[in-house]
């Protein structure tokens, strides 16, 4: 798996700022420790401190973490279909339609973190199966356009970044908070 050692001449903005998260990083190994290291963030917080709503309308750690869960669901979907078919459609999702729809906030952290890293793993094996001409596989993402599965995979960590650093900033904020 490459490093993403630029993000010059990516116009999409979206994918320009999530990739700058893991500019000469490893993203393979960021991937494979992201539910780790959530793991450890959340932990001795309670259930109270995990749902607290953020101000200006962000996620608590709860959406943060049931955030994470779909998106390894749809991006493990969309790597098995690139995999599986020959250059497939892609479709986005609505993050905030999901979040409320799927009621993030109700939902249990710790069986979250559990089916992040079951996903996490099984996704992981795939991909150590795959040969360097599978990872050049690609779909047509509605939004982003040709996306392989490299890419997708660099995408999952620069994400993975983003929420953790999230995350982090909230736990902080809450220690802080009980000073």
């Amino acid at each position: 798996m490459k490093k993403v050692t630029s993000v010059d001449g990516i116009k999409d903005p979206y994918t320009k700022r999530i990739l700058s998260n893991i500019l000469q990083k490893d993203p393979l190994r960021i991937y494979a420790e992201t539910p780790s290291r959530l793991m450890r963030l959340v932990g001795g917080l309670s259930d109270k401190q995990m749902r607290a709503p953020r101000k200006g309308g962000n996620w608590s750690v709860a959406q943060i973490v049931a955030h994470l869960c779909d998106a390894e669901l749809v991006m493990g979907y969309r790597i098995r279909k690139v995999i599986a078919e020959s250059k497939p459609r892609l479709e986005s999702y609505d993050q905030d339609r999901w979040a409320k729809n799927l009621h993030y906030l109700d939902t249990d952290v710790r069986t979250n973190l559990r089916l992040l890293r079951a996903l996490r793993d099984s996704h992981l094996s795939l991909l150590a199966a795959l040969k360097p001409r599978e990872l050049r596989r690609y779909g047509i993402h509605s939004e982003r356009g040709k996306e392989t599965v490299e890419r997708m995979v660099q995408m999952l960590a620069g994400h993975d970044v983003n929420h953790i650093r999230q995350v982090a900033s909230i736990r902080s904020s809450l220690k802080r908070a009980n000073r």
